[in-house]
């Protein structure tokens, strides 16, 4: 890594960003402690997940993790809980003075050809900010398996993109502009009718197993980094 190199502002923006949920720090979730996750200390490795509980949602997934140094991985994603029928925000950003691999994106509950009120709702909003997005950062072959493209809205980023100032301004501007969309949504969303969430909440369950059966994103060095059991538990808290 360059002496010139410096890592984005993430964490210190999107805590920042964060409070406006009013969220409260959880220390337990489904069963399990999660205290242990807060200062994590590996080989090589240093890093620390939050879950917050807020109104609405059933948590706000954060977390920043450090490998030697030299590459920094950052995660946020934002479930609604079962009364509500907001999308998930969801993004993953690992940067390192090599390059950036980057994902954004609002995950639908509802199948948006079937209910196109709800893509107006909930993803349309986003229509400028994605435009800007593509401009910057055109389509590339990554991350594209076939289990992933069907948990996709129309609206989803994902790049490989080199790490200049530049890019790196971007790429924070993406997760900040699609993280104000979700907030602006999330104030003035109320609860849906229970017929309606069924089939949402049940998309959601789909989503949450799927992603936990098969996600692998970091997944390998963090087991080596911090033990199997300890990024278990990170995986199952993020999904």
């Amino acid at each position: 890594m360059s002496e010139e190199y410096t890592f984005a502002p993430y964490a210190e923006k999107v805590q920042e960003a964060i409070k406006e949920f009013g969220g409260t720090v959880m220390e337990s979730y489904r069963g399990h402690d999660i205290r242990p996750l807060w200062n994590q200390n590996g080989e090589g490795y240093t890093g620390y997940k939050y879950l917050y509980k807020a109104p609405k949602l059933e948590k706000i997934a954060f977390g920043v993790g450090s490998f030697r140094e030299k590459l920094m991985s950052y995660a946020l994603m934002i479930w609604p809980d079962d009364d509500h029928a907001l999308p998930i925000y969801s993004s993953y950003w690992a940067e390192s003075a090599k390059g950036s691999f980057f994902i954004i994106d609002f995950y639908p509950l509802a199948d948006c050809i079937r209910d196109l009120p709800y893509m107006e709702k909930y993803l349309a909003p986003l229509e400028d900010i994605y435009g800007r997005g593509l401009e910057q950062f055109p389509p590339s072959n990554v991350r594209s398996e076939n289990w992933f493209r069907a948990v996709s809205s129309p609206y989803l980023i994902t790049t490989e993109a080199d790490e200049t100032r530049e890019n790196q301004e971007r790429l924070l501007s993406l997760t900040l502009d699609y993280l104000k969309v979700y907030s602006d949504l999330w104030k003035n969303e109320a609860p849906s009718p229970a017929e309606y969430m069924k089939e949402l909440n049940a998309r959601k369950e789909a989503i949450r197993k799927t992603f936990e059966a098969r996600d692998s994103i970091g997944d390998t060095m963090l087991t080596r980094a911090i033990g199997k059991e300890l990024a278990h538990l990170s995986l199952i808290t993020q999904f």
